[in-house]
Parts: structure tokens; sequence; C-alpha cells
């Protein structure tokens, strides 16, 4: 039987080695031991993010061409999130804008890229919002990183 090894992250990332017949058992395998023992070596609740199995001279070519490519400064392992057998729940994220005075700037109001107002009787865009259905929020007052910041949460949170 082949030796596989599987990078979980949980948070760190931690190598795990196990026996199985294909790296799909060995990722599965992997996954459950990590998961077992989360209440003994974990004292958080974010997901388990396991990786591609690799046999071990996978893992050792991989590592000389990340060597390579990074001068020996090394990321830890890609890793994917865990099948989700669940539906998954449809998250969104609108960003809204807003007055100095708190009150909501129409979607119709346009603006400079510094919130300077181009509608009349605007008084301009003070900051902008964006809160998901999960409860996460961001505030800024660059539209711009709102916007960017709103993607980063539902890509990697709600991914």
């Amino acid at each position: 039987m082949p030796k596989y090894i599987v990078a979980v992250d949980v948070i760190d990332v931690h190598l795990v080695t196990v026996l199985a017949s294909s790296p799909e058992a060995a990722e599965a395998e992997a996954e459950r031991i990590i998961t077992a023992d989360r209440t003994k070596w974990f004292d958080h609740t974010e997901p388990v993010l396991v990786s591609d199995a690799l046999t071990e001279a996978e893992w050792d070519a991989q590592e000389e061409a990340i060597n390579r490519r990074s001068n020996g400064h090394q990321a830890p392992p890609r890793a994917r999130r865990p099948k989700d057998t669940t539906p998954a729940a449809k998250f969104k994220a609108p960003r809204t804008d807003h007055h100095a005075d708190g009150s909501e700037c129409p979607p119709s109001h346009k603006h400079t890229s510094t919130g300077r107002p181009l509608t009349e009787g605007c008084p301009g865009r003070a900051y902008s919002t964006a809160t998901c259905t999960c409860g996460w929020t961001t505030r800024n007052t660059a539209k711009g990183y709102t916007d960017e910041t709103r993607k980063r949460h539902l890509a990697t949170v709600h991914g």
C-alpha cells in the first residue's frame, strides 16, 4: 500500500502521513484523524482544509519546485475546502453608500472617486458599508476598498 502525505490546514498547517490505497482515501483518512482529535489539539472552530494527497516523490518534487521559485521561502501547501453535503446557502453582502449624517445615499446618486457629489442636492458619499447575510460587516471611506473587502469575504468565507 503506498504512503501519501496530506497537508491539513486548521489555522496552522499540519502534515499527516497516512497509508492508504488511493489519494482520495489518504485525504479522507487525514481529515478523519484531524477532525477526531480536534478537541484534543485545537481550541477553535475553523473548518478543516485538506490538500491533495501526494506520494513522497511528488511531495519532494513539489517542495523542490517551490524552493527554486521562491529562493527557499515557502508558503503553506494549498488546501481545499471539505466537500459540503448540505446545499450551500446563498450569502449576499451588498454595498451601500452613506452620507455623513448616516442616511443612505441612493444608488442613483453619482459621485467622483473621492465621494464628491455629481448629483444636485446630494451632500456626498462619506463612507460605504457592506453587510453580509451571515452578519459580517465592513465600513470604509473608500468604496473600492469596501467592494474588495466584500468580495474577499464572500470568496473566502462562503466560497
